[in-house]
């Protein structure tokens, strides 16, 4: 066989055996409990967001991947990574683990309670765990997903990002899967520009900084920067695959969404500046 030929079955085993790990892999995993990336208000959702019509939202028990698209996007993948885990923790009970290595802790800080509390999370509810390298990381990052008491756990690679291979991504997703708890892993910057084989993970998001953007109900204009709901620029770089396969949506296209830190929830950009709008509207027509 020649050497294309090879690869080319490689590949297909890797995305056959990816197939099979999410559904299942022959295993009993935990219930699968859906929620919206959106509003939620008495069972229904509030304004249609598009991820999840895209999407169909999110599953518990299943591995997410956000990788920044260049170093200056870090803060915003770090945030939107933050905002899926709030979303998981606003319908599940158990803390929100987080783990980093000390690279991570050297390079980038540690995070800062008043914004992860300003982000709309609470405080109390998240466990943070600093392994001493790569190799640890992944181990308590497994651990944390295996004893099933998280309501999800976020996972900042950093050093470890060299030691997430095939092998160690069938492990994080056989034990989410297993716990009925999400794993968010945060990659390096770029990570997703290069072809990535298909490891399990449900989704894979590339994010990019957005200013913040908000509508003036008086003069209808838009005015910037302001310091309002985050908004970020995705690429869904693995948008989803059912029984093996890809759900055929563009993974080139960039959608600006926000993350309404107030309310807890994902939004389209224009759903945020008609709420402003009309609820300025609303307010202006009482004191009159």
């Amino acid at each position: 066989m020649s050497g294309r030929g090879t690869s080319e079955r490689l590949r297909y085993l890797r995305e056959a055996i990816a197939g099979i790990e999410q559904a299942g892999g022959g295993m009993a995993p935990a219930p699968v409990r859906r929620l919206a990336f959106g509003r939620q208000e008495g069972g229904r959702q509030e304004s249609g967001f598009s991820f999840d019509r895209l999407l169909g939202g999110l599953a518990t028990g299943a591995l997410y991947e956000v990788a920044p698209a260049r170093m200056g996007d870090l803060a915003a993948a770090t945030g939107f990574a933050l905002g899926l885990a709030a979303r998981f923790g606003a319908e599940a009970e158990g803390a929100l683990i987080w783990v980093s290595d000390e690279f991570s802790a050297r390079e980038h800080g540690a995070p800062y309670g008043p914004g992860l509390a300003a982000h709309g999370l609470d405080m109390a509810r998240i466990v943070f765990v600093r392994a001493q390298g790569g190799q640890d990381l992944l181990w308590a990052l497994e651990e944390a997903l295996r004893c099933g008491a998280a309501a999800a756990v976020i996972a900042d690679l950093g050093g470890a990002a060299r030691l997430f291979d095939l092998v160690a991504a069938r492990r994080i997703t056989q034990a989410a899967r297993g716990s009925g708890t999400p794993a968010i892993l945060l990659h390096p910057p770029a990570s997703f520009q290069r072809v990535m084989a298909q490891n399990g993970a449900r989704m894979r998001f590339e994010i990019k900084a957005r200013s913040s953007v908000i509508a003036s109900a008086q003069t209808r204009q838009t005015v910037r920067p302001v310091p309002g709901a985050a908004h970020f620029g995705v690429r869904l770089a693995k948008p989803g695959v059912t029984a093996g396969q890809a759900s055929g949506l563009d993974t080139e296209l960039v959608r600006t969404i926000i993350w309404d830190h107030g309310h807890g929830y994902f939004r389209d950009a224009l759903s945020l500046a008609a709420s402003a709008a009309s609820g300025a509207r609303d307010r202006s027509a009482q004191s009159a």
